[in-house]
């Protein structure tokens, strides 16, 4: 995007997004205790796509007009929103901090310019080399310190955490390429809707179904389904469309450190040392991977392909 207003502008989206996504791991956190992963995600996928429906319908947006696109909001949601949240919400409820949740999220810009550099044949700078590694090993170092030391980490949270580290990058880069360019209120409609017809029939599988009301829980569903579902992704869906599938992706290098900072005060969960060498690590990393990622003004970038 060129212009100091429009980079401003999209500074200041990518912030806010950046803010208000870190703080849906820790407000997953909050309602937990209450609640089984895929019956929280059925509530707030729900609740979200009845307000956005009601949304829609009152503001008179209009709706995609061809199947595909239907099936690709619906792939990519899943994904985006169903795959990710299920690794995350049960990293979460198997004992898994929030800052350590997000530290391994914070990888997925990676893999998306390891996906747009593979679908755009782009030439391989050394420096995105770089901080891929440097990625690998801030992520490595937390988790590899977290299992030694007992705090709270296992293979099956871990596992887990990167169940959703997938559902996010295949579901950010499937978006991008396949984006019908419909209003962000639809896509939000039609990603919740599928996403909570799938976690819903998670809930009646693996989960008991059971679910005790309490305020603490209310809150922390509201926050997710409107705070985190409506508005944080609201705000993705803008900044991909104002930049690059790689671009984007560098924004969620920052969801750690908001998260971790978030949790110390809600939660009493103060970062350790090896999570702090952690994002130390993901900081140095996303000033390599921008400084690489730059394009220069004369230089051809080769376009996702869309339908």
């Amino acid at each position: 995007m060129n212009g100091g207003r429009g980079s401003l502008k999209v500074t200041l989206i990518a912030l806010v997004f950046v803010a208000i996504y870190g703080s849906g791991f820790v407000g997953g956190r909050y309602g937990l205790p209450y609640v089984e992963p895929f019956t929280y995600l059925t509530v707030r996928f729900s609740g979200t796509a009845v307000i956005l429906f009601t949304l829609v319908l009152c503001l008179r947006i209009p709706w995609p007009r061809t199947r595909s696109a239907y099936v690709h909001l619906a792939l990519s949601g899943v994904l985006l929103q169903g795959v990710f949240s299920t690794g995350v919400f049960y990293a979460l409820y198997y004992g898994m901090t929030p800052a350590v949740s997000a530290l391994i999220i914070a990888l997925q810009p990676i893999l998306v310019w390891l996906m747009v550099s593979v679908a755009t044949a782009r030439r391989v700078r050394p420096l995105s080399v770089v901080a891929l590694a440097g990625g690998v090993l801030g992520v490595a170092l937390t988790v590899y310190q977290g299992l030694a030391s007992s705090s709270g980490l296992t293979p099956t949270n871990v596992a887990f955490d990167f169940l959703g580290l997938a559902g996010l990058s295949t579901g950010q880069f499937y978006y991008q390429m396949k984006n019908p360019g419909t209003h962000p209120l639809v896509n939000g409609f039609v990603q919740s809707g599928s996403s909570a017809v799938v976690m819903l029939l998670g809930a009646l599988v693996f989960e008991t179904g059971v679910i005790h009301w309490t305020g603490q829980l209310v809150l922390s569903e509201l926050w997710m389904a409107v705070g985190v579902s409506i508005g944080a992704l609201s705000l993705l869906f803008v900044l991909m469309r104002l930049e690059s599938a790689d671009r984007v992706a560098s924004y969620f290098y920052g969801v750690p450190i908001v998260a971790g900072l978030i949790a110390w005060p809600m939660l009493g969960q103060r970062p350790t040392l090896a999570e702090l060498a952690g994002f130390a690590v993901i900081v140095a990393s996303i000033v390599l991977f921008n400084r690489a990622g730059r394009v220069p003004v004369n230089a051809e970038r080769p376009p996702l392909t869309r339908e």
